[in-house]
């Protein structure tokens, strides 16, 4: 009986273990997300703007 208690008390501090180590990862990859959001909407902006401004400009291209 004692071995068994002491094998399943290992295995819980293991699965406890690995848990933490699951849940550290997690919030990282969730601040990566967050962040590549962020470059995401930013990149859209920059080229909404950039497309706004030369719209209306009819030039051609200088290898013309």
């Amino acid at each position: 009986m004692d071995k068994r208690i002491e094998f399943l008390e290992t295995t819980i501090a293991f699965q406890e273990e690995a848990l933490e180590r699951l849940s550290q990862e997690l919030r990282k990859q969730q601040q990566e997300i967050n962040k590549l959001k962020d470059d995401l909407t930013s990149l859209q902006n920059f080229l909404h703007e950039n497309t706004l401004t030369t719209e209306g400009t009819d030039q051609k291209p200088p290898h013309y």
